[in-house]
């Protein structure tokens, strides 16, 4: 072998090496009443000095006194000081922190970066990170009774979105968010009808509130249901298909099958009918199938939206 592989082969075999072993897994371990961690060999990395700790999640785990709770990176280094009440990674260098809330397993929370600067101060009930952005919860109390054992309480929660610079998206003022995709959501306002309306990630309202549900975005549209109707909307809040069938499906190969009273039909993708809905549904099945070579839909479908 040249001279130039072999070192080349040999140099590979040395950076192999180094990378199985700074990939090697620290697991926890007891000694005494105290914890620490070693490798997948077993040799000692940390030496047990913390009452509770976690697996490291990422490059940091969380660590207690018994009290209170920091983290530490693989080098246990302190990297989030053992001060606070609550502490969760969030698999990033970024931290849930808080503190306990006046009712027995609740917290306050906020987000803290690896460097302690606070990105979101403690003011929430509840905080998750979705699609690069963190949705935040609040709860409204209301104090129905006290007894000798708490307070007997309703709790109303209220949501709302933030950027990874702390910025306010979404005001923490709706009593539903839901992720429709990585771009889309879907809210709801804080009143009896359970209106829900389209927004993007960016904040801006696509739709009003007058939509009762909307389906997955399938083929560029979702279903959209006002009142006992149903129809197809674009990402851009605005109507692709009008809102005026019994019901219908979502598109499969550019074809969706709807409903008028008991009879099933089918439209393309501008709305127009392909199919007048005046037969059964294994029917238009098998006619998509055969003219247009639509997928097939095995069972019939439950009107569940």
């Amino acid at each position: 072998m040249p001279k130039y592989f072999m070192f080349a082969f040999i140099l590979y075999i040395v950076l192999s090496s180094r990378s199985i072993c700074n990939a090697q897994e620290l697991l926890p371990f007891r000694q005494d009443s105290l914890w620490g961690f070693r490798d997948e060999a077993g040799e000692t990395k940390i030496v047990p000095q913390y009452k509770y700790i976690t697996k490291f999640s990422g490059q940091y785990a969380i660590v207690s006194d018994g009290r209170l709770l920091g983290a530490i990176d693989k080098a246990n280094r302190l990297i989030i000081p053992i001060q606070h009440e609550y502490l969760a990674s969030l698999g990033t260098d970024d931290f849930l922190f808080g503190d306990k809330s006046k009712y027995f397993g609740e917290y306050i929370m906020g987000v803290i970066h690896k460097d302690n600067s606070v990105i979101i101060p403690k003011a929430y009930s509840y905080i998750s990170k979705t699609n690069g952005l963190y949705a935040v919860t609040k709860n409204l109390d209301s104090v129905i009774s006290k007894t000798s054992m708490g307070d007997l309480r309703s709790v109303k929660k209220l949501y709302g979105l933030i950027d990874n610079d702390g910025k306010t998206i979404i005001p923490c003022e709706y009593s539903y968010l839901l992720w429709a995709n990585n771009k889309l959501l879907v809210l709801t306002k804080d009143d009896k009808s359970g209106h829900q309306a389209l927004f993007n990630r960016k904040g801006k309202q696509l739709t009003g509130f007058e939509y009762k549900v909307f389906g997955d975005f399938k083929e560029g549209v979702a279903k959209a249901r006002i009142g006992n109707k149903y129809g197809f909307i674009y990402p851009n809040g605005k109507l692709a298909i009008p809102v005026k069938f019994q019901y219908c499906e979502d598109f499969i190969g550019g074809y969706a099958i709807i409903q008028e009273g008991d009879n099933w039909g089918a439209i393309d993708k501008r709305g127009n009918i392909v199919i007048k809905p005046n037969t059964d549904y294994k029917s238009v099945v098998e006619h998509l199938k055969n003219k247009y070579g639509r997928m097939q839909v095995i069972e019939k479908p439950k009107v569940d939206i």
